[in-house]
């Protein structure tokens, strides 16, 4: 009897990605002919400038792109709502992305390669081309999740992942509704289950952004700290 072949899910949030979001999807299309029957979902937060009909095209043509409009609600939850989404599909695997164009799918392989032995694999920005804030804000929750859970995670929130479908589902139980990173948790929780996060490194690309507000910023860090912590204890 022939074997199916294994499929899986990108799970894409957006907003105001208009500059990029075509040449995302684009990069993405490429990498899924080696993998038939595999898709892409996006999740448009709200945007408010042409992303919204950028992806209605883009929809139209790619039959593997599905696209969900939804109202502003942020970066976590919408990341969420991706996920709840994807566990109610039909692939058995679930990979996440960001849709600003800052990876090379290539190094999507190095991920696959290693699903026969975790059910949660994440990418590591070997070089990562950020904001120096955003550099030590991520230094520092590193730091804290080994104060707090005792376990070294390279790059806890980073937006490259794959994760088994059912695996996904069961821990996403764990996860707070309404958090700022629940890509944070997600990680903690594989992690304390003994998985190996294998922590593959992966390319990271500048790009251009539009001006970043960065109290909004510094607050949303602050809130994951407290989450952090409350989620600690709640473990406990």
């Amino acid at each position: 009897m022939q074997t199916m072949p294994e499929t899986f899910l990108i799970v894409m949030p957006a907003y105001n990605e208009e500059v990029y979001i075509e040449e995302t999807i684009n990069s993405w299309s490429r990498l899924l002919n080696d993998f038939p029957g595999s898709e892409i979902l996006v999740i448009n937060d709200g945007s408010t400038d042409g992303t919204k009909d950028k992806l209605d095209g883009l929809s139209q043509k790619f039959s593997y792109l599905s696209v969900i409009h939804k109202d502003n609600e942020g970066h976590g939850k919408t990341i969420l709502h991706g996920y709840h989404k994807a566990t109610n599909s039909h692939h058995k695997w679930v990979f996440q992305t960001d849709s600003d164009g800052h990876f090379d799918p290539k190094d999507f392989y190095k991920l696959w390669e290693k699903r026969g032995s975790s059910p949660f694999v994440l990418g590591h920005r070997q070089k990562r081309k950020d904001s120096l804030d955003r550099l030590i804000i991520s230094r520092i929750i590193s730091i804290w999740i080994s104060i707090l859970f005792g376990k070294h995670i390279k790059d806890p929130n980073i937006p490259f992942r794959l994760m088994k479908k059912a695996y996904l589902k069961k821990i996403l139980k764990k996860v707070p509704e309404g958090i700022f990173a629940p890509n944070i948790f997600l990680s903690i929780l594989a992690s304390k289950d003994g998985h190996n996060l294998h922590h593959i490194p992966v390319s990271h690309k500048a790009k251009k952004k539009g001006k970043q507000n960065r109290l909004k910023f510094l607050k949303g860090a602050l809130q994951g700290f407290v989450e952090l912590t409350l989620f600690c204890l709640n473990l406990s």
